[in-house]
C-alpha cells in the first residue's frame, strides 16, 4: 500500500483546538502517513503537529485556511447553515490549491473538530459537491442521541446537520463520549470509533514564572485550580466556593487562570468576579489568584506547568455532557479532581477513582467533597485511565481508519 496523504483541517484555533490538530497530526505521521495541516495560523499549526510527534524536522507542511464568520443568527460559530456549507468550500479551497502545489492528491480529509461541519446542513452529498475526497473527523456534541426516539432527538439531529454524516465519502467518526456510539452508528450506517481524549503531557525544562508566581502566592496552603474561565466550567460555583473559605480562612488557594469573558455571565455575576477582583487588589483577598486582563497561556508546556502544581483540580462543570481533557491532564499528573456526577465526566471519575463528584453548581457539597479529598486516601487508577486515552490507543483506532481507505 502506498503512503497515504492526509490533509487535517480545523477551522477554530482557540481553547483545545491547537492541541488536537497536533496530537491528529502527529498520531498520522507515526502511522506513516504524509501529513499537511490546514487551519488560520499555520506556521503554529505545523508547530503544534512537530511538539507533538517530537522530531522538529518531519517534513509537514501547513498551509492557511479562511474560516468566515459567525452565525447570522448570532451565538455560536457553527450556527446556520449558509456558514457551515462555506467552511466547506473554503476546505476545498485550501485542499484544492495544496494538491496543485504538491502535485499529489490526498487520501482523506480528517477534521478534529467535525461539529464546524455538520450544524444546520444535513444534506448527505455536501462533501461530494464541495471536497469530493474521502474523509472522517472526531464529533464532540453529540449527546442529543441520549433522548432515544423522541421528538425532541429527531429535531436535534436534523439540527445538528447529522444527516450530512452518511456521505458515501465518509470513511467512519471518532467520538469522544463512548455512550453513544451504536445510536450514532444506527443513524448514521457508518463506523463509529470511541478514540481517547488525549492530551499533550510536556513540560519545560523548569516551571513557568506563572505556576512560580501561584506557588509564591499560596505560601504552602493546598492549591485548587481551573484554567479556562467559561461559565460551562463551573468558574462561578468555584468562585462562591472560594468567597465562601474567604470567611473560614480554610487552608486553600484558588487559581482561576486563563481568559475571563465577561459576556458569558449576567450583570450580577460579573459584579462577583469584579468585587473579588477589587479585593485581591486591596489586599482584602489573599487566597485566590484572579486577573480578568489574562490572556490565554501561550503554549501546552506552560499549561501544563500550571496544572501540574495543582493539588486539586475543577471540573465540576455545568450542563455539560461530553469528555474533558481536564481528566486526561489529571491522570497524566496524578492529581485529583472534583468533578458534577453523572455524565461523561462523573461516570468517568468514579469509575477511576480520579476524585470526587457533586450535584451540579453545589457550593458546600464541593467544599465537603474537597476536605475529603485531601485528608482521605483515594486509591486512584491513574494507570488505567492513561492507559485508556494514550496516544497508543489513538494511533491504533487512525490506523484502522486508514485500511478503510
Amino acid at each position: 500500500m502506498k503512503e497515504p496523504t492526509v490533509a487535517i483541517v480545523d477551522p477554530l484555533w482557540i481553547g483545545h483546538h491547537p492541541m488536537y490538530f497536533g496530537e491528529f497530526g502527529a498520531s498520522f505521521l507515526r502511522n506513516g502517513a504524509q501529513v499537511v495541516g490546514i487551519c488560520p495560523q499555520p506556521d503554529a499549526g505545523r508547530g503544534e503537529i512537530l511538539q507533538a510527534y517530537g522530531d522538529p524536522d518531519a517534513p509537514v507542511d501547513c498551509l492557511p485556511l479562511q474560516t468566515g464568520g459567525r452565525s447570522v443568527l448570532g451565538g455560536r460559530f457553527e450556527g446556520d447553515p449558509w456558514r457551515t456549507f462555506q467552511r466547506w468550500r473554503f476546505a476545498a479551497d485550501a485542499i484544492h490549491s495544496a494538491e496543485k502545489q504538491s502535485g499529489k492528491p490526498f487520501d482523506l480529509i480528517y477534521f478534529p473538530y467535525l461539529d464546524s461541519y455538520l450544524r444546520f446542513l444535513p444534506f448527505p452529498r455536501v462533501p461530494e459537491a464541495t471536497i469530493a475526497r474521502p474523509w472522517s473527523g472526531l464529533y464532540l456534541r453529540n449527546h442529543h442521541y441520549r433522548n432515544g426516539g423522541s421528538l425532541l432527538q429527531t429535531a436535534r439531529i436534523f439540527a445538528k446537520g447529522d444527516h450530512l454524516l452518511s456521505s458515501p465519502s465518509c470513511r467512519g467518526i471518532g467520538v469522544l463520549d463512548e455512550r453513544y456510539c451504536s445510536a450514532l452508528e444506527m443513524q448514521t450506517g457508518q463506523n463509529v470509533t470511541a478514540f481517547p481524549d488525549v492530551t499533550l503531557t510536556d513540560l519545560p525544562a523548569s516551571p513557568s514564572a506563572f505556576a512560580k508566581e501561584i506557588a509564591e502566592k499560596a505560601k504552602g496552603r493546598k492549591v485548587i485550580g481551573l484554567i479556562g474561565l467559561e461559565k460551562r466550567k463551573g468558574a462561578l460555583t468555584m468562585l462562591r466556593l472560594a468567597r465562601q473559605c474567604q470567611s473560614e480562612e480554610t487552608p486553600w488557594f484558588f487559581v482561576f487562570a486563563g481568559t475571563y469573558d465577561a459576556s458569558e455571565f449576567s450583570p450580577s455575576e460579573q459584579e462577583e468576579f469584579a468585587s473579588i477582583d477589587r479585593d485581591i487588589r486591596s489586599g482584602q483577598v489573599d487566597h485566590v489568584h484572579f486577573d480578568p486582563a489574562a490572556t490565554r497561556i501561550p503554549t501546552e508546556p506552560e499549561f501544563n506547568s500550571l496544572f501540574s502544581s495543582f493539588d486539586l483540580a475543577w471540573a465540576a462543570y455545568l450542563d455539560f455532557a461530553g469528555s474533558s481533557g481536564t481528566l486526561s491532564k489529571a491522570a497524566a499528573f496524578e492529581i485529583p479532581v472534583i468533578a458534577t456526577e453523572g455524565e461523561c465526566i462523573g461516570e468517568r471519575v468514579h469509575r477511576f477513582r480520579l476524585g470526587r463528584t457533586i450535584p451540579q453548581d453545589d457550593v458546600e457539597a464541593a467544599k465537603a467533597a474537597i476536605n475529603e479529598l485531601f485528608s482521605r486516601p483515594l486509591d486512584p487508577d491513574y494507570a488505567g485511565y492513561r492507559s485508556k486515552h494514550s496516544r497508543s490507543r489513538l494511533d491504533h483506532c487512525l490506523d484502522e481508519l486508514l485500511g478503510r481507505l
